[in-house]
């Protein structure tokens, strides 16, 4: 049974680069992974055993090649046709647009000298056709997605791994740090990630990395030198119903200008994380703070992201989420501090996936509700009221891209409705619909904006 669309493979995430192998593997009930986790952590070991070997990819997905070594092969799919009205609210001067996204993957996973030592490759063809509103993210044409070497040790305790290459990763829910799945090429980072996994669920990961720049041509994308991204992220479980993150990280830019200022950016971000469940309760709690300096300005920022929710007991596992964001903008642009808050690498999914709302200078408050009416199914609408944190602020998009002339326009943004719905076509294909409207506020009226609609449709064949 799947769960709610913003939580369906959040379980997956929350594994670490060391994850063990004890647990149930729920590549057991149905496989490979569904969209959205990465390719690497799936484990197909269970398929030593013949009698597990019950779907028709198997043999091309597992090969053991020794006692000690063995190869997973995978590739996936995925078109995706989008269909906007008023794209950026008319603000860009494209009125409509309407195109096609391809992604095609490939990848191969050797582990060897029984995991000690694991090689992942993962290359992809992503084009975008028919697109007006041209994004770096659209289109990569032939690229290495990853390339990653890992370097395993196990212990009474638990694991330790450390990774150096390409490389996807995210943390917690996502907020700040996720894989991006959507609109069409996934976030890589070159560096180097290291990962301690204790059997008592005690997490640590520490990383030194570079984001990926996108370039024209095929096999042309390289680090952003102009960038540097470091942290740590540990979790705690702190009782049966209650576990803590706690993460510290530094984003280095050179050359920026936000709020007013400009000049190389050194921004720190320190925060805590609360989860979990509790019978039919769960949650997710973000907190977060910014300083640093942004040329000769310094930096103030906050955020706080949280959803909860309740799963009623029927056979459709209806759940009634809330979700209360809001995160920090700046209240007067050139004044030698800055207010506005940068959520760094975020899945803005969760308000709908026409990338028009970012958590910077934002409240967002507004319920969600899932349900399954049949076991392949889920659907989940949502509500969300929108306004500015600041009225001198303007209206961030994501890769906190200002919307031309909101600052210091009206303080509500507008209202967000959206509908997403997955359907888990058979182990291998699946399929998503989303759905928004926005209904803008006075914060975008008042800079010449309209009210935008979006539809999406994305089907996903994984092997």
């Amino acid at each position: 049974m799947t769960r709610p669309l913003n939580g369906a493979w959040v379980p997956l995430v929350l594994l670490s680069l060391c994850q063990t192998v004890h647990a149930a593997n729920p590549l057991e009930e149905s496989r490979p992974g569904r969209p959205g986790a990465p390719r690497w952590i799936e484990d197909y070991r269970f398929l030593d055993d013949p009698g597990k070997a019950t779907d028709p990819f198997d043999g091309l997905r597992y090969h053991r090649l020794s006692e000690s070594a063995w190869l997973q092969l995978g590739a996936e799919a995925r078109y995706r046709a989008d269909a906007l009205d008023k794209p950026f609210f008319g603000l860009r001067g494209v009125k409509d647009d309407s195109y096609l996204l391809q992604r095609l993957q490939a990848h191969a996973d050797l582990h060897l000298f029984d995991d000690a030592l694991r090689t992942f490759v993962q290359v992809e063809n992503t084009r975008a056709f028919g697109k007006d509103l041209y994004s770096p993210n659209d289109e990569g044409r032939n690229e290495v997605r990853q390339a990653f070497v890992d370097f395993n040790h196990d212990f009474a305790g638990g694991r330790y791994t450390t990774r150096v290459g390409r490389q996807e990763m995210a943390f917690g829910d996502q907020v700040f740090v996720t894989y991006r799945d959507v609109p069409n090429i996934r976030l890589s980072f070159d560096g180097v990630r290291a990962g301690l996994n204790l059997k008592d669920g005690r997490k640590l990961d520490a990383f030194a990395v570079r984001p990926l720049k996108t370039g024209e041509d095929s096999w042309d994308d390289g680090s952003n030198n102009s960038v540097k991204f470091y942290g740590l992220y540990g979790t705690l479980p702190l009782s049966p119903a209650w576990n803590m993150d706690l993460f510290a990280f530094g984003l280095e830019t050179d050359d920026r200008s936000l709020a007013g200022e400009s000049g190389d950016e050194q921004r720190y971000t320190f925060g805590t994380r609360l989860f979990g469940r509790q019978q039919a309760l769960d949650w997710s709690w973000n907190l977060a703070g910014q300083t640093g300096h942004l040329g000769n300005a310094s930096i103030r920022a906050w955020a706080v992201s949280s959803d909860s929710g309740y799963t009623f007991a029927h056979p459709w596992q209806p759940r009634l989420g809330m979700r209360i964001d809001a995160a920090s903008g700046d209240s007067d642009p050139g004044d030698g501090k800055v207010g506005t808050f940068d959520p760094l690498y975020p899945r803005n999914g969760v308000y709908g996936e026409a990338s028009l709302t970012t958590l910077s200078n934002i409240i967002v408050v507004g319920p969600t509700f899932g349900f399954s009416p049949w076991r392949t199914v889920r659907f989940e609408p949502g509500l969300f009221e929108v306004w500015k944190q600041r009225e001198e602020d303007g209206v961030y998009m994501p890769g906190m891209s200002l919307l031309a002339n909101t600052r210091g326009t009206g303080r509500h943004v507008g209202t967000i409705y959206r509908a997403n719905t997955r359907w888990l076509a058979t182990p291998n294909l699946t399929l998503d619909l989303d759905l928004k409207y926005y209904d803008v506020g006075a914060a975008i009226k008042d800079a010449g904006g309209e009210d935008s609609s979006f539809i999406s449709l994305r089907a996903t064949f994984r092997l």
